[in-house]
């Protein structure tokens, strides 16, 4: 297999290797540096595909240094140069030995020397030091991103014996014994389930079975962080695969390990059974009306294209996946909140607006699949419309995609004429009613001028009354501030005003 470079990247290889060579000039008596380009780079330049992820291994200096040494040569040939950045060593999120990122003629290239890694059995955290090519090869996760570059002879080197024909193969293993590798970092088992479910390959057999091993969830629940566990999952549900990701996860048992939900005692019915596998059938809903069938997204032109979000894609992923648990409370923090909440915030470690995404996908799924119904009899006014888009937010185009794909799983069709005629038939009275930005909407009578126009002070009470002129707007989409002032008067002050003795 051969790799392609860019123009940028024949370049930069050019500047190293002269980097090299000046350094060798200056430092007669030390060896020559070897300089390769390592992992994922390598990898999808070899798919052919594209990658600005340019890792430079260096085999007997620290990647500060030979980046100061880049830095002064760029500087002196004239060419733009920018501080190098030094990333200190942090074994949680992956960063075991210090690295240096600089600017190379604008792409962002990292510098870091070969290591070898040695593990107690306490801690994914390795002894780190300087290793050989071979070492550093064997100490990664699979063989698909133990590859390197050489820049001096510009060939693929594969160190493990495995990488290449596994790259052609479609396969994933792990460059050692499965479960030694697994036992010294428990993370490598979901990397593994990215790298599988990116590329659509499968997991030889040796590491499948390492990785259904019952020590080995263990050590994934006792050695890895949430956050890690965070991070890949993100990866898995932004991924170009991500049905296969929890396909993937389902087969190896490793939902409850992922998805960690507080112990059961503290849960309102601990009886509670979770569907598990109805995280995946959801999942492929989802992807069909998105991928496959997509007469329902369709109708949704003239808005944000989920299906070219990734944030968006990303979202009902993550939804999808959590569903199992979307009837489930617990107590948490002296109040009972949905376990959905605390399995984002605890068990993964994503942002609070995960959570928010995540319970309004869950909740809006039933509200819409109402109104679409209503819709359809042509039960639904103007006014009960828009004050579920109001609800629903910026979120609702995802809303309607994430509630066809609920109605899928409920009534186990795919994507038929009655779906479409449902859901569609929403997305088209949303559009013909103008609204699509409903939640934007401002009151034509605002809250200090309700108080004054009703004569009481302001206060919580005026929320009530706003929400009944929001209301009266939307049923009257043409009204004016004089008339929604008269309804005011005629309509809501005499319920809320004394009403004076005769």
């Amino acid at each position: 297999m051969s790799i392609t470079l860019t123009p940028i990247e024949a370049q930069i290889c050019d500047l190293l290797t002269t980097v090299v060579e000046r350094i060798h000039e200056q430092q007669p008596k030390e060896p020559r540096l070897v300089l390769r380009i390592a992992g994922g780079w390598v990898r999808d330049k070899l798919l052919g595909l594209e990658s600005h992820d340019v890792d430079i291994a260096i085999d007997h200096m620290n990647g500060y240094e030979l980046a100061q040494h880049v830095n002064q040569y760029l500087q002196d040939t004239g060419h733009p140069t920018r501080t190098v950045a030094k990333i200190t060593q942090n074994p949680e999120r992956s960063k075991h030995l210090e690295t240096a990122t600089t600017s190379v003629l604008g792409l962002l290239v990292d510098f870091v020397n070969l290591r070898s890694e040695t593990y107690n059995g306490d801690s994914r955290i390795p002894n780190v030091a300087f290793g050989t090519p071979l070492e550093d090869a064997l100490r990664r996760d699979i063989t698909i991103n133990a590859l390197f570059y050489n820049i001096h002879t510009r060939e693929v080197e594969d160190f493990t014996g495995k990488g290449l024909e596994d790259l052609k193969a479609g396969v994933i293993r792990t460059p050692l014994d499965p479960f030694k590798t697994f036992t010294d970092d428990p993370l490598r088992v979901l990397r593994v389930l990215r790298f599988a479910s990116r590329f659509s390959y499968e997991i030889d057999k040796e590491t499948s079975e390492a990785m259904g091993r019952m020590e080995i969830k263990e050590d994934l629940d006792r050695k890895i962080s949430r956050e890690r566990v965070g991070v890949e999952l993100e990866k898995m549900a932004g991924g170009p695969h991500p049905l296969l990701s929890i396909q993937l996860i389902l087969r190896f048992g490793l939902y409850l390990d992922i998805f960690r939900p507080p112990p059961t005692t503290t849960w309102l019915d601990p009886a509670t059974t979770i569907d598990e596998p109805l995280a995946a059938h959801l999942t492929g809903h989802v992807f069909d009306l998105l991928e496959r069938n997509t007469e329902i997204l369709d109708c949704l032109s003239g808005y944000p294209r989920i299906d070219a979000d990734p944030q968006a894609q990303r979202s009902l992923m993550l939804a999808a996946y959590l569903y199992p648990f979307r009837h489930v409370q617990v107590t948490d923090r002296k109040r009972n909140v949905p376990v959905t909440q605390v399995i984002i915030r605890d068990g993964l470690k994503l942002a609070n607006s995960d959570i928010d995404t995540t319970l309004a996908l869950h909740q809006l799924a039933d509200q819409i699949t109402q109104m679409a119904g209503s819709c359809m009899k042509g039960e639904l006014s103007r006014c009960q419309l828009g004050l579920q888009i109001r609800v629903a937010g910026t979120r609702w185009p995802m809303a309607v995609i994430f509630a066809a794909a609920v109605e899928m799983l409920k009534s186990g069709n795919g994507v038929d004429a009655r779906l479409v005629d449902m859901f569609g038939g929403f997305v088209r009275r949303v559009k013909e009613e103008n609204l699509g930005e409903a939640y934007l909407f401002k009151h034509l009578v605002d809250g200090k001028a309700v108080a004054k126009l009703l004569g009481i002070k302001p206060g919580p009470g005026i929320k009530d009354v706003l929400d009944r002129v929001m209301e009266w707007q939307l049923a009257n989409p043409e009204g004016t501030k004089e008339q929604c002032e008269v309804f005011i008067r005629e309509e809501i002050a005499p319920g809320i005003l004394p009403q004076k003795k005769k």
